[in-house]
């Protein structure tokens, strides 16, 4: 998700109560069949491949600027993974976290600004001795990286001049820092998930309440107002009424936010410049609203998992379908069209002649999306470029494709993903004799 971006991103990143949330799980939990959350370890391990841009060694291995082809980076017994703009992240098995890319503003978080083409450990918050350990999700956009720890605190690191880095400041120390509470007294604790876009920043709250911070130039943060907040807030209830509960989901692209509700509906805040709220309008929202349901009928219901990208959106819904609204330049929503659409249509199959069935995971890159079926397929549409496809070529799609490597076919069973702005990161299972 990505700032020319992610979200992610990608990507909502929650936190499962099964050995890697603690007593930090969800008082309102996603529902039983939800998949793991992107960039959240509680999937199997996996090795990591890459392809796409590499300009500033964002694919963690030797290669041209611009690889199509899927290759390992060398890193095994990896349990998540996330993608930035020039950057990726990985938490290895123990809970530790590695970096590699891009590191001008220090969003590989090893006290340095140099770049890595290969993974270094990021440093321990706040100045202590040691590593950056016990992180149980992860989530990256543009030059930022965000952590979520055992306990329930959150760790940031990289730009910090919209208030991003949570700490009450605009600095952007080259460590790691803890969020603080709303208040600014302490670190900020009972958090069950996260989802950083760079600019703005999301937090679920164990009692299924949201905070932001950071931009909020066109409502992002979702209280109401366009003023930067250097500390938490909390994200107002639906059309500005009270507070957001009952949310079980989080996901921010570059100017908006969402979150999945418990009754699986769908909510969206911020920018709306090319219908990525998906309320049928392309006006801006300072407090979320509801995204409508499928060609505009009603209200999205039935979604299980979020990913959010800079203009565009997905939603993986209970039936292993996947939804998707907002800006379709490069084909982006994997419709089969490049028309804009300000409600959820349907990602079709490969085919094109119908929808796209038994998704399991759905992730979102900067201008193309991914998503890994139930028998470990992993699928990929949308701009092409840079070879972030993982397709063999740099061409775009507008449906859903298969990856590929320089062999030829997959790499493997895939288990999760990252997609950073033009690069793309599988986590795939290790093969069995």
């Amino acid at each position: 998700m990505i700032g020319g971006r992610l979200t992610a991103a990608l990507v909502a990143l929650g936190v499962l109560a099964a050995g890697c949330g603690g007593t930090a799980a969800p008082a309102a939990s996603p529902p039983a069949s939800a998949p793991p959350a992107a960039g959240a370890a509680g999937g199997p391990a996996g090795a990591v491949w890459t392809s796409g841009l590499n300009e500033n060694g964002q694919l963690g291995r030797p290669g041209p600027a611009k690889d199509p082809n899927l290759a390992p980076v060398g890193l095994e017994g990896v349990r998540a993974v996330a993608g930035g703009g020039r950057h990726s992240l990985a938490v290895k098995g123990d809970g530790t976290v590695v970096a590699w890319g891009a590191n001008d503003h220090g969003q590989l978080g090893d006290g340095t600004t140099r770049d890595s083409r290969v993974p270094v450990p990021v440093l321990a918050p706040d100045g202590q001795d040691g590593h950056l350990g016990d992180v149980v999700a992860v989530s990256a956009n543009t030059d930022f990286s965000m952590a979520l720890r055992r306990d329930g605190t959150v760790v940031t690191w990289g730009v910090g001049a919209s208030g991003q880095r949570g700490t009450g400041d605009r600095e952007s120390p080259l460590y790691p820092t803890t969020v603080k509470s709303p208040d600014g007294e302490r670190p900020l604790s009972g958090i069950t998930a996260i989802a950083a876009d760079g600019r703005t920043e999301l937090a679920l709250r164990r009692n299924g309440q949201v905070l932001a911070w950071g931009a909020n130039t066109f409502g992002m943060v979702g209280d109401g107002t366009r003023e930067d907040r250097a500390l938490p807030v909390p994200v107002r209830g639906l059309y500005g009424a009270g507070r957001l509960n009952g949310v079980v989901r989080v996901a921010v692209g570059g100017q908006h936010g969402l979150a999945l509700l418990n009754d699986g509906r769908v909510a969206a805040w911020g920018h709306n410049d090319l219908g990525q709220l998906g309320d049928g309008t392309r006006q801006d929202r300072l407090t979320p609203t509801l995204v409508s349901g499928v060609e505009g009928e009603g209200h999205l219901g039935g979604v299980i998992a979020l990913a959010a990208a800079e203009k565009n959106n997905y939603a993986l819904r209970k039936d292993g379908t996947v939804v998707a609204w907002g800006n379709n330049t490069a084909g982006q929503l994997g419709d089969g069209t490049l028309t804009l659409r300000t409600s959820p249509v349907h990602v079709v199959d490969e085919d094109g002649d119908g929808k796209l069935r038994g998704a399991a995971q759905v992730f979102a890159g900067e201008a193309y999306g991914a998503a890994i079926l139930t028998d470990g397929t992993p699928l990929t549409w949308g701009a092409g470029g840079s070879g972030q496809l993982g397709s063999g070529r740099r061409a775009a799609r507008s449906r859903p494709g298969k990856v590929a490597t320089s062999l030829g076919g997959a790499p493997g069973k895939s288990v999760s993903a990252g997609a950073g702005e033009r690069h793309l990161i599988l986590l795939v299972a290790p093969r069995t004799p």
